[in-house]
Order: C-alpha cells, then sequence, then structure tokens
C-alpha cells in the first residue's frame, strides 16, 4: 500500500510539472515566498462544501487552516499546502524518477505527520476543492487573495473590515468553550458563526473576522459550507506569502471562475495564457454571491 500511494504522489508530481511548464505565464517552478509575521496561534478546521446541487454531494476532505500572527493571519485548504510542498521539492524540476522516489522515502513519515490524512487514497492528492490563500494584513486592514483557475493563479485585494454581526445570546460548547452565537449576512449568503471569548483573537475562517473572540463554527444558511474547528494550539512558526498569479478584481475573478465573463477581461486576452470558459453554469455556487 505504501508503494502504491508513493507511486501516486510521484505519478501527480510529474502532472503537476507538465500543467504548469505549459506556458510562461504560470507560477514560477520554484516560488519565492516572503516571512511577513511570525504566527503565536494555529487553528483548524473541518471544512465541508456543497460541490453539487443537483446531486447534493458534498465536497468534505479539505482541512482548513489559520496561522494567526500578531500583524499578519493566513489561511488555507490543507490541500493546496501539501501539494505546492511537493510541487517545490528539490527533485521536482527532473523526470529522473529515482530522486523523487529518495526524497518521498526520506521524507513521507514527515509529510504524514503534517496530514493526519495523507497518504489515504489517491482522491487526496489533488489540490483540492479551493486552491486558495487568504491574507490578512492587520496593519493596512487589507485582505489579499491568491487563487487559481486550472493551472493559472490570481491575485486580488480588497478592504478588511468585519462582517455586519448580530450576537444572539443562544450559547453551546465547542471542544470545551464556552461558545456564543452570531449571525450576518455577507455576499449573497446568511451565516451563523459560534465564538468564543475564552480565545480573545478576532479571527475566523475565510474573511470572516470582527467577533470579540475566535470564531469555533461557520456556517451558512443553506447548509452550503460549513468551517468548525478541530483543533487549536499555541505555535511559533513564520508565515509565508507567495503573491503570485495575475493581478485582477474580485468581482471578475468570480465571474471567471464561474464561468462568466467579466467586461473588464476579454475572452480573447484570456485565450492568450491558454484559458478557455464556457457560459455553462457549474454545478455549485461560490461562497460569495454576488459576482452575478
Amino acid at each position: 500500500m505504501k508503494k502504491v500511494n508513493l507511486l501516486i504522489l510521484l505519478l501527480f508530481s510529474v502532472l503537476f510539472y507538465i500543467g504548469c511548464g505549459t506556458t510562461k505565464e504560470t507560477t514560477p517552478p520554484l516560488r519565492n515566498s516572503n516571512v511577513v509575521d511570525t504566527a503565536k496561534y494555529k487553528c483548524t478546521y473541518n471544512f465541508k462544501f456543497l460541490a453539487d446541487t443537483i446531486t447534493m454531494r458534498y465536497r468534505d476532505h479539505d482541512l482548513y487552516v489559520i496561522q494567526i500572527g500578531e500583524n499578519f493571519t493566513k489561511s488555507y485548504c490543507y490541500q493546496v499546502f501539501y501539494m505546492d510542498s511537493i510541487h517545490n521539492n528539490p527533485y521536482r524540476m527532473t523526470f529522473n524518477l529515482e530522486p523523487q522516489i529518495k526524497y518521498f522515502e526520506e521524507n513521507s513519515h514527515a509529510l504524514a505527520a503534517r496530514d493526519p490524512a495523507a497518504l489515504a487514497g489517491a482522491e487526496k492528492f489533488s489540490r483540492g476543492f479551493f486552491p486558495f490563500y487568504v491574507y490578512k494584513d492587520l496593519k493596512k486592514d487589507k485582505i489579499t487573495v491568491v487563487d487559481n483557475i486550472s493551472v493559472y493563479s490570481f491575485t486580488y485585494e480588497e478592504e478588511l473590515k468585519p462582517q455586519g454581526w448580530t450576537i444572539m445570546e443562544d450559547t453551546m460548547t465547542i471542544l470545551g468553550y464556552s461558545c456564543q452565537k452570531a449571525v450576518c449576512s455577507f455576499r449573497g449568503r446568511d451565516w451563523e458563526a459560534w465564538f468564543t471569548s475564552e480565545i480573545p483573537i478576532s479571527e475566523g475562517p475565510w474573511k470572516f473576522c470582527g467577533l470579540p473572540g475566535l470564531i469555533t463554527k461557520l456556517e451558512d444558511s443553506e447548509s452550503h459550507c460549513i468551517f468548525e474547528m478541530n483543533s487549536f494550539q499555541k505555535v511559533n512558526e513564520p508565515i509565508h506569502t507567495f503573491v503570485v498569479g495575475r493581478k485582477i478584481d474580485r468581482i471578475s475573478f468570480l465571474k471567471l471562475l464561474m464561468g462568466r465573463t467579466g467586461v473588464d477581461l476579454a475572452a480573447m486576452d484570456l485565450e492568450k495564457v491558454g484559458i478557455v470558459y464556457s457560459s455553462e453554469k457549474k454545478q455549485y455556487d461560490h461562497i460569495e454571491r454576488d459576482y452575478k
């Protein structure tokens, strides 16, 4: 079983290399990262999202991670981080499989320890349903999102500001923490959050923030998108940023992602980098619905 999973890893890394090498405008072979802060805390969430509104099929394999520093936070689905780690291994640039086999044999235990669900099956070796990184610059009140369409990276920025929360009287216990309920409407969805003042950090999954405590559970009213915290720990680790790809505005990116061309980005322009879009609507909707 170990050898089979190892071959899956090797095959995926080779295919990923081929896909990323098809154009000069894709992400560079080895990304240069910047250390912007030191994470003092890290929390992880089970991330479940409705992937098909017709069959009501959920994607529930992603583990969502937030690194929290004094001036900066970084959040991402662990699958994209895991595959980027493989993508950036020192033997990625060669088709000689022996060095890659040696690399994975020497690091398989460490990789598996970092992802408890690693090596559990072939489906784990994808970039996940949401291949994004969300960076919150707390000093500049700015959010930077790096996201992908196919093998192409895009970056957009927006203002960091709290959602319009209404705090309710309801309470419950999550992971031993006393939590309180809050609700809001945000970009086309109604949301219910549970936060704990026992962890007085105004942070939460994805773009959510602004409550007097860490968000421990977050769910939209249709249960299409659910974040549920499964761990919180003190750490001392660097926060790296990978701000790459073509700059775009948020609405245009969402229209492109959902198969709808934007006003400011003509299809001919996008075809120059090999991106082809269809007007056919996807069988799921994005977390944000205000692109329509």
